[in-house]
């Protein structure tokens, strides 16, 4: 992240809140993948609280902060009975959802940072095929939202690309930036983009309109 002086804000969240910050609909589908993501690979990175280094951005202002992630396991499955099976299978690569797993684990993390970066808020839908993927206000003309996106690895650099696309070089297209296509929207009044990378454990949350 950015060097600073500063020293990150460390905010500490459990999982299970999320039942009460956001809709139990929404967050249902998403658990199994954050915990079988989140972790990693390295055994010695398998411990809680799992810590991402975030870069919170909202108009001129700037600020770090160090999101603590924990979970109880026996509370998660009182609400997704067959949790820990499902987490089983998504890890050892037994499940249809494999393919989707760092999307879900995005999703999951993007309603944590609602959740802590825009407190009162939540979540209403998930948009199919068209930016933001999470609404807010689904107003027509409108549109107030959370465009996400997961990365395994990759860190900070990872993420800028998604934010800020890839201009044309040696031969390969430009790729334009989450950033400024949702900017461009004309039907979207107030968006923030919520990137993740896995390892390092890296995120940007960032208000991007208006």
């Amino acid at each position: 992240m950015t060097k600073s002086n500063v020293i990150p804000r460390v905010v500490p969240y459990a999982l299970e809140q999320l039942f009460v910050d956001q809709d139990r609909d929404l967050v249902h589908d998403t658990i199994a993948a954050a915990l079988a993501w989140i972790p990693g690979q390295g055994k010695a990175k398998r411990k809680q609280p799992f810590r991402f280094e975030v870069e919170h951005l909202a108009g001129p202002q700037r600020a770090r902060v160090q999101l603590d992630l924990t979970w109880d396991m026996t509370a998660l499955e009182s609400a997704i009975p067959g949790l820990r099976d499902q987490v089983r299978r998504l890890q050892t690569g037994r499940s249809a959802q494999r393919e989707h797993i760092t999307e879900l684990a995005a999703y999951a993390l993007t309603l944590v940072a609602i959740s802590v970066f825009l407190p009162g808020r939540r979540a209403l839908a998930f948009r199919k095929g068209s930016a933001p993927d999470i609404l807010l206000d689904p107003a027509p003309g409108a549109l107030r939202g959370v465009e996400t996106a997961g990365r395994s690895a990759g860190g900070k650099s990872a993420l800028l690309l998604v934010r800020n696309g890839r201009p044309a070089k040696g031969g390969l297209p430009k790729v334009p930036g989450k950033a400024s296509l949702l900017v461009g929207r004309a039907d979207i009044a107030e968006v923030h983009l919520s990137l993740w990378s896995g390892s390092p454990r890296i995120s940007i949350m960032e208000q991007v309109k208006p």
